[in-house]
């Protein structure tokens, strides 16, 4: 569908729009008057257009908005520390579960998962150097990821 917003009204004064002019001078208007007629039919339906063409981009800007929406990861996880422990443990099996305690009671996790939550450590904990080291590799993850997304 083309953007309605860029559509120009056609000239009803045209010939190919005698036969429609028939329509409106049976009743006795005059060619001008069909014409405007016409132009006013013409903006009716285009104004529809446009609100639906407007709905469409809505709802696809917003799913584009929640696509790319992503959860807090606390900045530890970007530490030199975080990244090597990762790289690490890649070579295990992540999939091997292992038995925790939740507040819902005793649950079946990911060793991965588990670890995870087990080394986190808050934000406001972090010393300045850790900090920094964060705030470098977050960043260079952002950049890597635009770069994909392109």
């Amino acid at each position: 569908m083309t953007n309605p917003h860029e559509e120009e009204c056609p000239d009803h004064m045209l010939l190919e729009f005698k036969e429609a002019h028939l329509l409106f001078t049976v009743e006795g208007k005059t060619d001008e008057e069909a014409a405007a007629l016409l132009s006013n039919l013409w903006d009716f339906n285009n104004n529809k257009e446009k609100l639906v063409w407007d709905r469409e981009r809505a709802v696809e800007i917003e799913a584009q908005q929640e696509e790319h929406k992503c959860e807090y990861v606390p900045l530890y996880f970007f530490t030199n520390k975080s990244i090597q422990e990762a790289e690490d443990d890649s070579s295990r099996d992540e999939d091997l579960l292992t038995l925790s305690q939740t507040n819902k009671g005793p649950t079946f996790q990911t060793a991965a998962s588990v670890k995870a939550k087990k080394h986190k450590v808050r934000d406001e904990q972090l010393s300045w150097e850790e900090f920094s080291q964060a705030n470098y590799c977050m960043i260079t993850v952002m950049k890597q990821q635009e770069w994909l997304d392109k």
